[in-house]
């Protein structure tokens, strides 16, 4: 009993982790040799996912955690993403 540790997080805000990469980035990886793997390409899906990943990393460092949910806002129609409460992105007037 007394060789029990319990390990406390540093902090409790920390982004989802799959070994050293972001959340987001290893499901990139992963899909891309998924993909490649289903078309016989396993190493070069791994490859493009590698490459990707490694671009879209460049891409949302210093932005907003949830920068891949505003691309998805913002690039995809609202029947994709099924947001009823937000307008249309396309819709990009101030009022007030």
């Amino acid at each position: 009993m007394a060789d029990i540790s319990l390990e406390i997080p540093r902090r409790l805000n920390d982004p989802p982790r799959m070994f050293w990469w972001d959340l987001d980035l290893a499901l990139l990886v992963l899909t891309c040799a998924l993909a490649g793997m289903i078309s016989g390409f396993f190493v070069s899906g791994c490859a493009l996912g590698f490459l990707l990943a490694a671009a879209y990393g460049r891409a949302k460092s210093g932005k907003h955690p949830a920068f891949a949910l505003h691309l998805i806002y913002w690039y995809l129609p609202a029947s994709v993403t099924g947001l009823k409460r937000t307008p249309p992105s396309y819709l990009r007037e101030m009022v007030g």
